[in-house]
């Protein structure tokens, strides 16, 4: 028995099979099949068996080994084909691939599992089961079209195997659609090309599209010849002599009907016995009367149980017809002639029969793909939706990450601008405050320098300057110690910097003070002493004492739960 690729032992096969890229592998795989086993070898031994399920399971371990899960679950399809095709060559009707559809439900890979309706399709097809085998094929058909031909290696097995159900029912525009698109990838096979090739020319034969079909017939002759396919140089020569039979020219056509007899005999008797008549039917027409009875009583004797897959009867009784007209026996050839006709309305009551069976099924089908197109269409509205959903919360998530992040950079320039501020305002009351220091300082020195000033005036010795000259300077310092209002502007300003709100804040709450009240207070917030105060004011200390305590009995009787000092602290 085969195996995978290449004779010899199955790991040598499998790593044969690695050192192809992953879709070569596929196609590799698909080229020798080893389910196809089943029918070619038509018997296995029990250990044949048991090596084909041993190499399937070593191939689908290296697979995982690989991480490449597409061979994996195609290696698994195929362990499944190999017992579906062991019950199928029985004669007993198959159910594995009904039992497989939970497992093969858990397919992650979509091609696997569009290949596993596919083969399903077939099968049911090969059963007689049109309606549901359509449905399954275009089920597979719908996923591969989805997927993309272009990444499915073995895709042309799909598409002439899809196609070639249409030409079982005659449909042949929709037939000629999928062979031209399976033209365009390669096949699995010599023989696969060779057979699709020949079915083409066959169906542009049936449409009369003789020129296309004697190119095709043509081709295939000289692509057999160049695989040294000798049964398919005999199938497409006698399809050839044919369609030149069909066009008139019987001599032109002996040649091809002749190769076609001959080859064709050992893989495709049935071929060879039509073509003999066909070979017949042109002997008549060039009057060789003797050689087309030979080749009559030739088809005769070729034993084959496909003759009616063939058309054989009716082209037989045609030929019989035609040579009892040409040797004159017109009696006989009324025989066959009315057996023809008879055998014609027969044909066409099973061909009205078929018509509407295939109309039934072709209903069928077209409703299946109209559902298939809604399914597809509400998945592909769910999809969108589902899209414009995700969209919409993406944008509402970066708006809001957007709006908190702008929100984070607004707090922490807030933040850079209050501590820029506070930082100003530190630098300006530290600026303020040794500014009122050294007023208050230089105030303090002043009044030191005058009392010097006085005490050495007292003295009995008489002074550098005359007796009428110091109290003028004296007078004069007294003046400069004296808080003008100019002064008392500029002392206010330096005040209100280090202490802001100070006179607001006393005005508000005793707008009776008078501003000598006011400035005494002022100055008690220094804390300067009532001898430096009485020289800044330009009174004596003993007015300082009584302005002190006038102030404090007018505070009592405006607040009574209010002292001068509590009052001094609290601005």
């Amino acid at each position: 028995m085969g195996g995978l690729l290449l004779a010899g032992s199955g790991q040598a096969q499998i790593d044969t099979l690695f050192r192809y890229p992953p879709d070569q592998r596929l196609f590799k795989l698909w080229q020798r099949a080893i389910w196809k086993d089943v029918w070619e070898r038509k018997r296995l031994t029990p250990n044949d068996t048991i090596r084909v399920f041993a190499e399937l399971d070593r191939l689908r371990d290296v697979a995982r080994q690989q991480q490449d899960e597409r061979l994996y679950w195609t290696a698994d399809l195929h362990k499944l084909l190999v017992r579906h095709n062991l019950v199928d060559y029985t004669g007993r009707l198959s159910t594995v691939l009904d039992e497989a559809e939970p497992h093969m439900d858990q397919c992650p890979v979509p091609v696997v599992k569009a290949s596993y309706w596919h083969m399903r399709g077939m099968y049911y097809f090969g059963e007689q089961q049109f309606d549901k085998g359509f449905r399954w094929l275009l089920r597979a058909q719908q996923a591969f079209k989805q997927i993309g031909y272009q990444h499915i290696p073995e895709i042309n097995k799909y598409l002439t195997g899809l196609g070639s159900r249409y030409y079982a029912f005659d449909e042949y525009d929709t037939f000629l659609r999928y062979m031209e698109e399976a033209f365009r990838y390669p096949f699995l096979s010599k023989r696969e090309e060779l057979a699709n090739y020949n079915n083409t020319a066959m169906v542009y034969q049936r449409l009369k599209s003789y020129t296309k079909a004697e190119a095709l017939f043509q081709r295939v002759i000289n692509q057999a010849k160049s695989y040294h396919d000798s049964t398919y140089v005999g199938i497409a020569s006698s399809g050839l002599g044919q369609t030149l039979l069909l066009r008139g020219q019987a001599r032109r056509a002996l040649p091809y009907l002749y190769i076609g007899y001959r080859l064709s005999m050992n893989e495709a008797a049935e071929r060879s016995a039509v073509t003999a008549l066909y070979l017949a039917e042109a002997l008549l027409t060039l009057d060789s009367t003797a050689k087309a009875k030979n080749y009559i009583d030739r088809s005769v004797g070729i034993v084959t149980p496909n003759k009616g897959w063939a058309n054989y009867p009716l082209t037989y009784y045609q030929v019989q017809t035609a040579y009892f007209k040409k040797t004159g026996n017109y009696a006989r050839a009324t025989l066959y002639q009315d057996s023809t006709l008879a055998l014609k309305d027969s044909l066409r009551a099973v061909f009205s029969s078929q018509v509407l069976a295939n109309s039934a099924i072709k209903v069928n089908a077209e409703r299946y793909l109209s559902e298939l197109a809604q399914i597809e269409a509400e998945k592909a509205n769910a999809i969108h939706v589902r899209n414009i959903i995700i969209m919409a919360l993406l944008c509402l998530t970066a708006a809001g990450v957007y709006a908190l992040n702008q929100n984070r950079l607004k707090r922490q320039r807030e933040k850079q601008v209050q501590a820029e501020q506070q930082k100003r305002a530190d630098e300006l009351l530290a600026h303020a405050t040794a500014q009122l220091n050294q007023y208050t300082r230089h105030l303090k020195e002043k009044n030191e320098l005058i009392e010097k000033l006085a005490a050495g005036l007292e003295q009995p010795y008489e002074p550098v300057v005359s007796a009428a000259a110091g109290p003028v300077m004296v007078e004069h310092l007294m003046q400069q110690v004296i808080l003008t209002e100019a002064d008392w502007q500029q002392f206010k300003r330096l005040f209100e910097q280090v202490h802001p709100g100070f006179f607001e804040t006393l005005h508000a709450r005793f707008p009776a003070l008078t501003p000598a009240e006011i400035r005494l207070l002022a100055l008690s917030k220094l804390a300067i002493p009532s001898k430096d105060m009485a020289f800044v004011l330009g009174v004596s200390q003993e007015s300082i004492r009584k302005s002190r305590y006038r102030l404090r009995k007018k505070l009592e009787y405006l607040r009574p739960d209010t002292t001068l000092e509590g009052l001094i602290d609290s601005l």
